[in-house]
């Protein structure tokens, strides 16, 4: 048997759709706990009349104490071998109980966690981008911690692991990403199921996305979990997915109260940015400071390399707009060569974006060469992957990157020029010549430079545990080879100007995340990650340039830096 948890407060409009869609269940053999938690509307009727009509359900009225109350009341009267929860302004999938259960039962998982549909003013298929790495053992797939989606109810968790556990939830935003990050640590055994079974109204009145005057409670919950996992002695051991957590849930805060126009957000919220800023990051500081430097946060960051880099750094921040200037989609060839005064051929063509324009202007006019100074940057990041598009040779000495962006617009009226591949030696040789003088404009600058070793993927994914080739995997791994070298000649060439100020971040020991998302939004290229990559990487670097402040090389089986 299969308990269904429903907690309901003031849902009348829509308590029909999701009691209809429970009773509904191929799976016959529910039982479906109603907790009516003081509700003012006429929830109760609509509660009560559906029990006379359905003997499975079970109805209790309880004073308002909140939905983690109601769920937990629930857990208690709970008999089922499984238990799912169902949240009152929600429906389900008539098949959503049978083919969960099935899976969880056929692998003897603890948990299953299976895709939804967000509903609001259109429904939109929410991926369940992240699988499982090695099986089903989530000893093995500690990393997923990080990636465990916040809501509740995309999951069916093992009657036994609920109350062996003796996990409650609070009655404070995001009780249920606390509830779920606990439960998987303590489970045995995960599984997944990737159909969208479960329909989520994300924009209802009452959720988190118009609970504005309690987006101070998130600070606490996160703190709960933290708390939770240092009192139990496994704090260290699961550091990463706890910042990922946390950092994640924190940063879309901000976002909506920063960035999101289309909410409704009181001024009194909009106006308190700064406060929920500062907060947050004394939040990150207090509890990763010894793992990652936190002072990152805080920092002015100016980028050279791929459009990867610019994702990165932005998963990176909490507040984006501390990446203040970045040279995207150039190469150090091409921004260090001159035009030696001849004006390139130049027009303003349609591109889809400002950001894209700008950046094959900047590497058109090469404003980085021109560039006598910088002041206000903390930081430099460089990334090579641009190195691998072709050059195009204006003329002895004057080069520019045949970038994506370049491609979609200028391809045609550039056409005629010669094109310099990766794999050549005449590219090593521009190459040795630009890094030198990038190195040299480097010191000029007085910056320290973080590099960041991005690679060309040779596979790509919607998940971790299937994965498909390129079809030109083998020149793929050709070109890596020559981006190794690349790299190495960078780190010599700065290393031996800049002495200590330089950091290298690299992906050992998460290798298995290094595949393209087969749906990313900006097309399937090796040049572009995961969303797990990201942010694994952006600690990554945390990681890094906290141990090389501490003095020293780092690497152990969690990371490596320089």
């Amino acid at each position: 048997m299969v308990s269904v948890i429903i907690p309901v407060y003031n849902t009348e409009p829509f308590l029909e759709e999701c009691l209809k869609s429970v009773t509904s269940q191929t799976y016959e053999d529910l039982e479906i706990i109603v907790i009516n938690d003081g509700s003012t509307d006429g929830s109760g009727e609509i509660c009560k009349r559906w029990k006379k009509k359905d003997s499975r359900i079970c109805y209790m009225e309880k004073e308002n104490q909140g939905q983690g109350a109601a769920r937990n009341l629930g857990v208690t009267l709970a008999t089922g071998d499984y238990i799912i929860f169902v949240d009152s302004d929600d429906y389900v999938d008539k098949q959503l109980v049978e083919k969960v259960y099935n899976r969880i039962s056929r692998e003897k998982a603890d948990l299953c966690v299976y895709a939804n549909y967000s509903v609001g003013t259109e429904k939109r298929r929410a991926l369940l981008d992240f699988k499982l790495f090695h099986g089903n053992s989530t000893q093995d797939n500690k990393g997923l911690l990080g990636n465990m989606i916040p809501i509740l109810c995309n999951k069916m968790f093992a009657k036994e692991l609920i109350k062996n556990s003796g996990i409650t939830m609070s009655n404070r935003m995001c009780e249920d990403l606390v509830f779920n990050a606990r439960l998987y640590v303590r489970a045995k055994r995960i599984c997944m199921l990737d159909e969208p079974l479960y329909y989520y109204r994300y924009n209802r009145e009452g959720n988190m996305t118009t609970k504005y005057d309690r987006y101070f409670e998130v600070e606490e919950s996160m703190n709960e979990l933290n708390e939770s996992f240092q009192r139990d002695g496994i704090f260290d051991l699961n550091w990463p997915g706890l910042y990922e957590l946390s950092f994640n849930m924190l940063k879309d805060i901000l976002l909506r109260i920063n960035k999101r126009t289309d909410l409704n957000l009181p001024e009194k919220i909009r106006a308190n940015y700064p406060v929920f800023w500062k907060k947050y990051r004394n939040f990150l500081d207090r509890w990763f400071s010894s793992y990652v430097d936190t002072k990152m946060q805080q920092k002015n960051y100016l980028l050279i390399g791929s459009y990867s880099l610019r994702v990165l750094i932005r998963v990176l921040l909490l507040n984006e707009e501390y990446l203040r200037k970045d040279y995207g989609s150039s190469s150090i060839v091409s921004i260090m060569s001159d035009s030696g005064g001849k004006v390139i051929p130049w027009k303003s063509y349609e591109f889809k974006n400002e950001y894209r324009k700008r950046c094959v202007e900047q590497d058109i006019k090469k404003s980085f060469q021109h560039k006598t100074q910088w002041e206000g940057f903390d930081y430099i990041v460089v990334d090579l992957l641009e190195e691998t598009a072709d050059l195009i040779e204006i003329q002895d000495g004057c080069y520019i990157t045949d970038s994506e962006f370049f491609q979609e617009v200028c391809g045609r009226q550039f056409g005629s020029y010669n094109k310099i591949p990766f794999l050549c030696e005449k590219r090593r040789e521009l190459f040795i010549q630009s890094v030198n003088r990038f190195a040299e404009k480097i010191k000029e600058f007085g910056i320290p430079v973080i590099v960041v070793k991005n690679f060309l993927c040779e596979r790509h994914s919607i998940y971790y545990d299937t994965f498909t080739d390129y079809k030109n995997a083998e020149q793929i791994r050709k070109t890596n080879c020559e981006l190794e070298w690349c790299y190495n000649q960078l780190m010599d060439c700065l290393s031996d100007r800049l002495e200590a100020d330089v950091v290298v971040a690299d992906a050992f020991g998460f290798e298995e995340l290094m595949f393209t998302h087969s749906d990313f939004p900006f097309g399937r290229q090796p040049k572009y990650y995961n969303n797990g990559y990201y942010q694994r990487m952006a600690i990554r670097i945390g990681e890094c340039v906290h141990h090389k402040k501490a003095g020293g090389v780092y690497r152990n089986d969690a990371g490596a830096c320089v």
